[in-house]
Parts: C-alpha cells; sequence; structure tokens
C-alpha cells in the first residue's frame, strides 16, 4: 500500500507511523500525568458524544462531588468546562441567553 493510499485511509486518531523513528533516536513518551478534569468527546455517523467527570477540586480538597461541566448553551451547542467551575457556569448561561435573543429576532 502506498502512502498516498494511507492518508486517503486515515480519518483521525494517533498515528504511530513515528513510534520506531522516535524509538531509535532515543526519545520516549512522557508518562501519564494527573492534571485534574477528565472531558471526552466521541463524534459517530450520527452525532456526538460528550463526556466529563463531576467532581470539582479546590487544590486537594474535594470541593463538590456532583459538578456539572457539560453546560447547554442551546440545543445544538454545548460547551464543556474545566478549571473554574463558576466562570464556565457563568459564561454558557450568558452566551445561553444571548443565542435565545438573537433566535427570536431572527426567528431562526
Amino acid at each position: 500500500m502506498d502512502a498516498t493510499t494511507l492518508l486517503a485511509q486515515n480519518k483521525g486518531g494517533f498515528n504511530f507511523d513515528n513510534c520506531q523513528r522516535n524509538a531509535s533516536m532515543g526519545m520516549t513518551m512522557p508518562g501519564a500525568m494527573k492534571t485534574g478534569t477528565t472531558i471526552v468527546g466521541l463524534i459517530y455517523k450520527d452525532g456526538v458524544v460528550l463526556a466529563a467527570d463531576t467532581r470539582a477540586t479546590e487544590g486537594p480538597i474535594v470541593a463538590d462531588k456532583n459538578c456539572e461541566k457539560i453546560h447547554r448553551i442551546s440545543d445544538n451547542i454545548y460547551c464543556c468546562g474545566a478549571g473554574t467551575a463558576a466562570d464556565t457556569e457563568n459564561i454558557t448561561g450568558l452566551i445561553e441567553s444571548q443565542l435565545e435573543l438573537q433566535r427570536l429576532q431572527t426567528g431562526r
């Protein structure tokens, strides 16, 4: 199979083409790192699935065990928030209201 055919078939995802080259150069993958919020988005034929954890922390302390991190903006627009939960909630609420006003003004 030639490179053009491989590129045409590639629909995204991780590309392992350089793994052997990187290993021969002494390069290694970085280890896993705990960074906080986990957000995942999956695209499939008929739509999108969004998922997020629900724990909000303040440093080492769990501040909220049931924090909403996926926010509805409109019927077909959602926002996933990581970081300052209150900021994300306030901003998405503001955007949601502005989009609703625009929908009412334009009729679409």
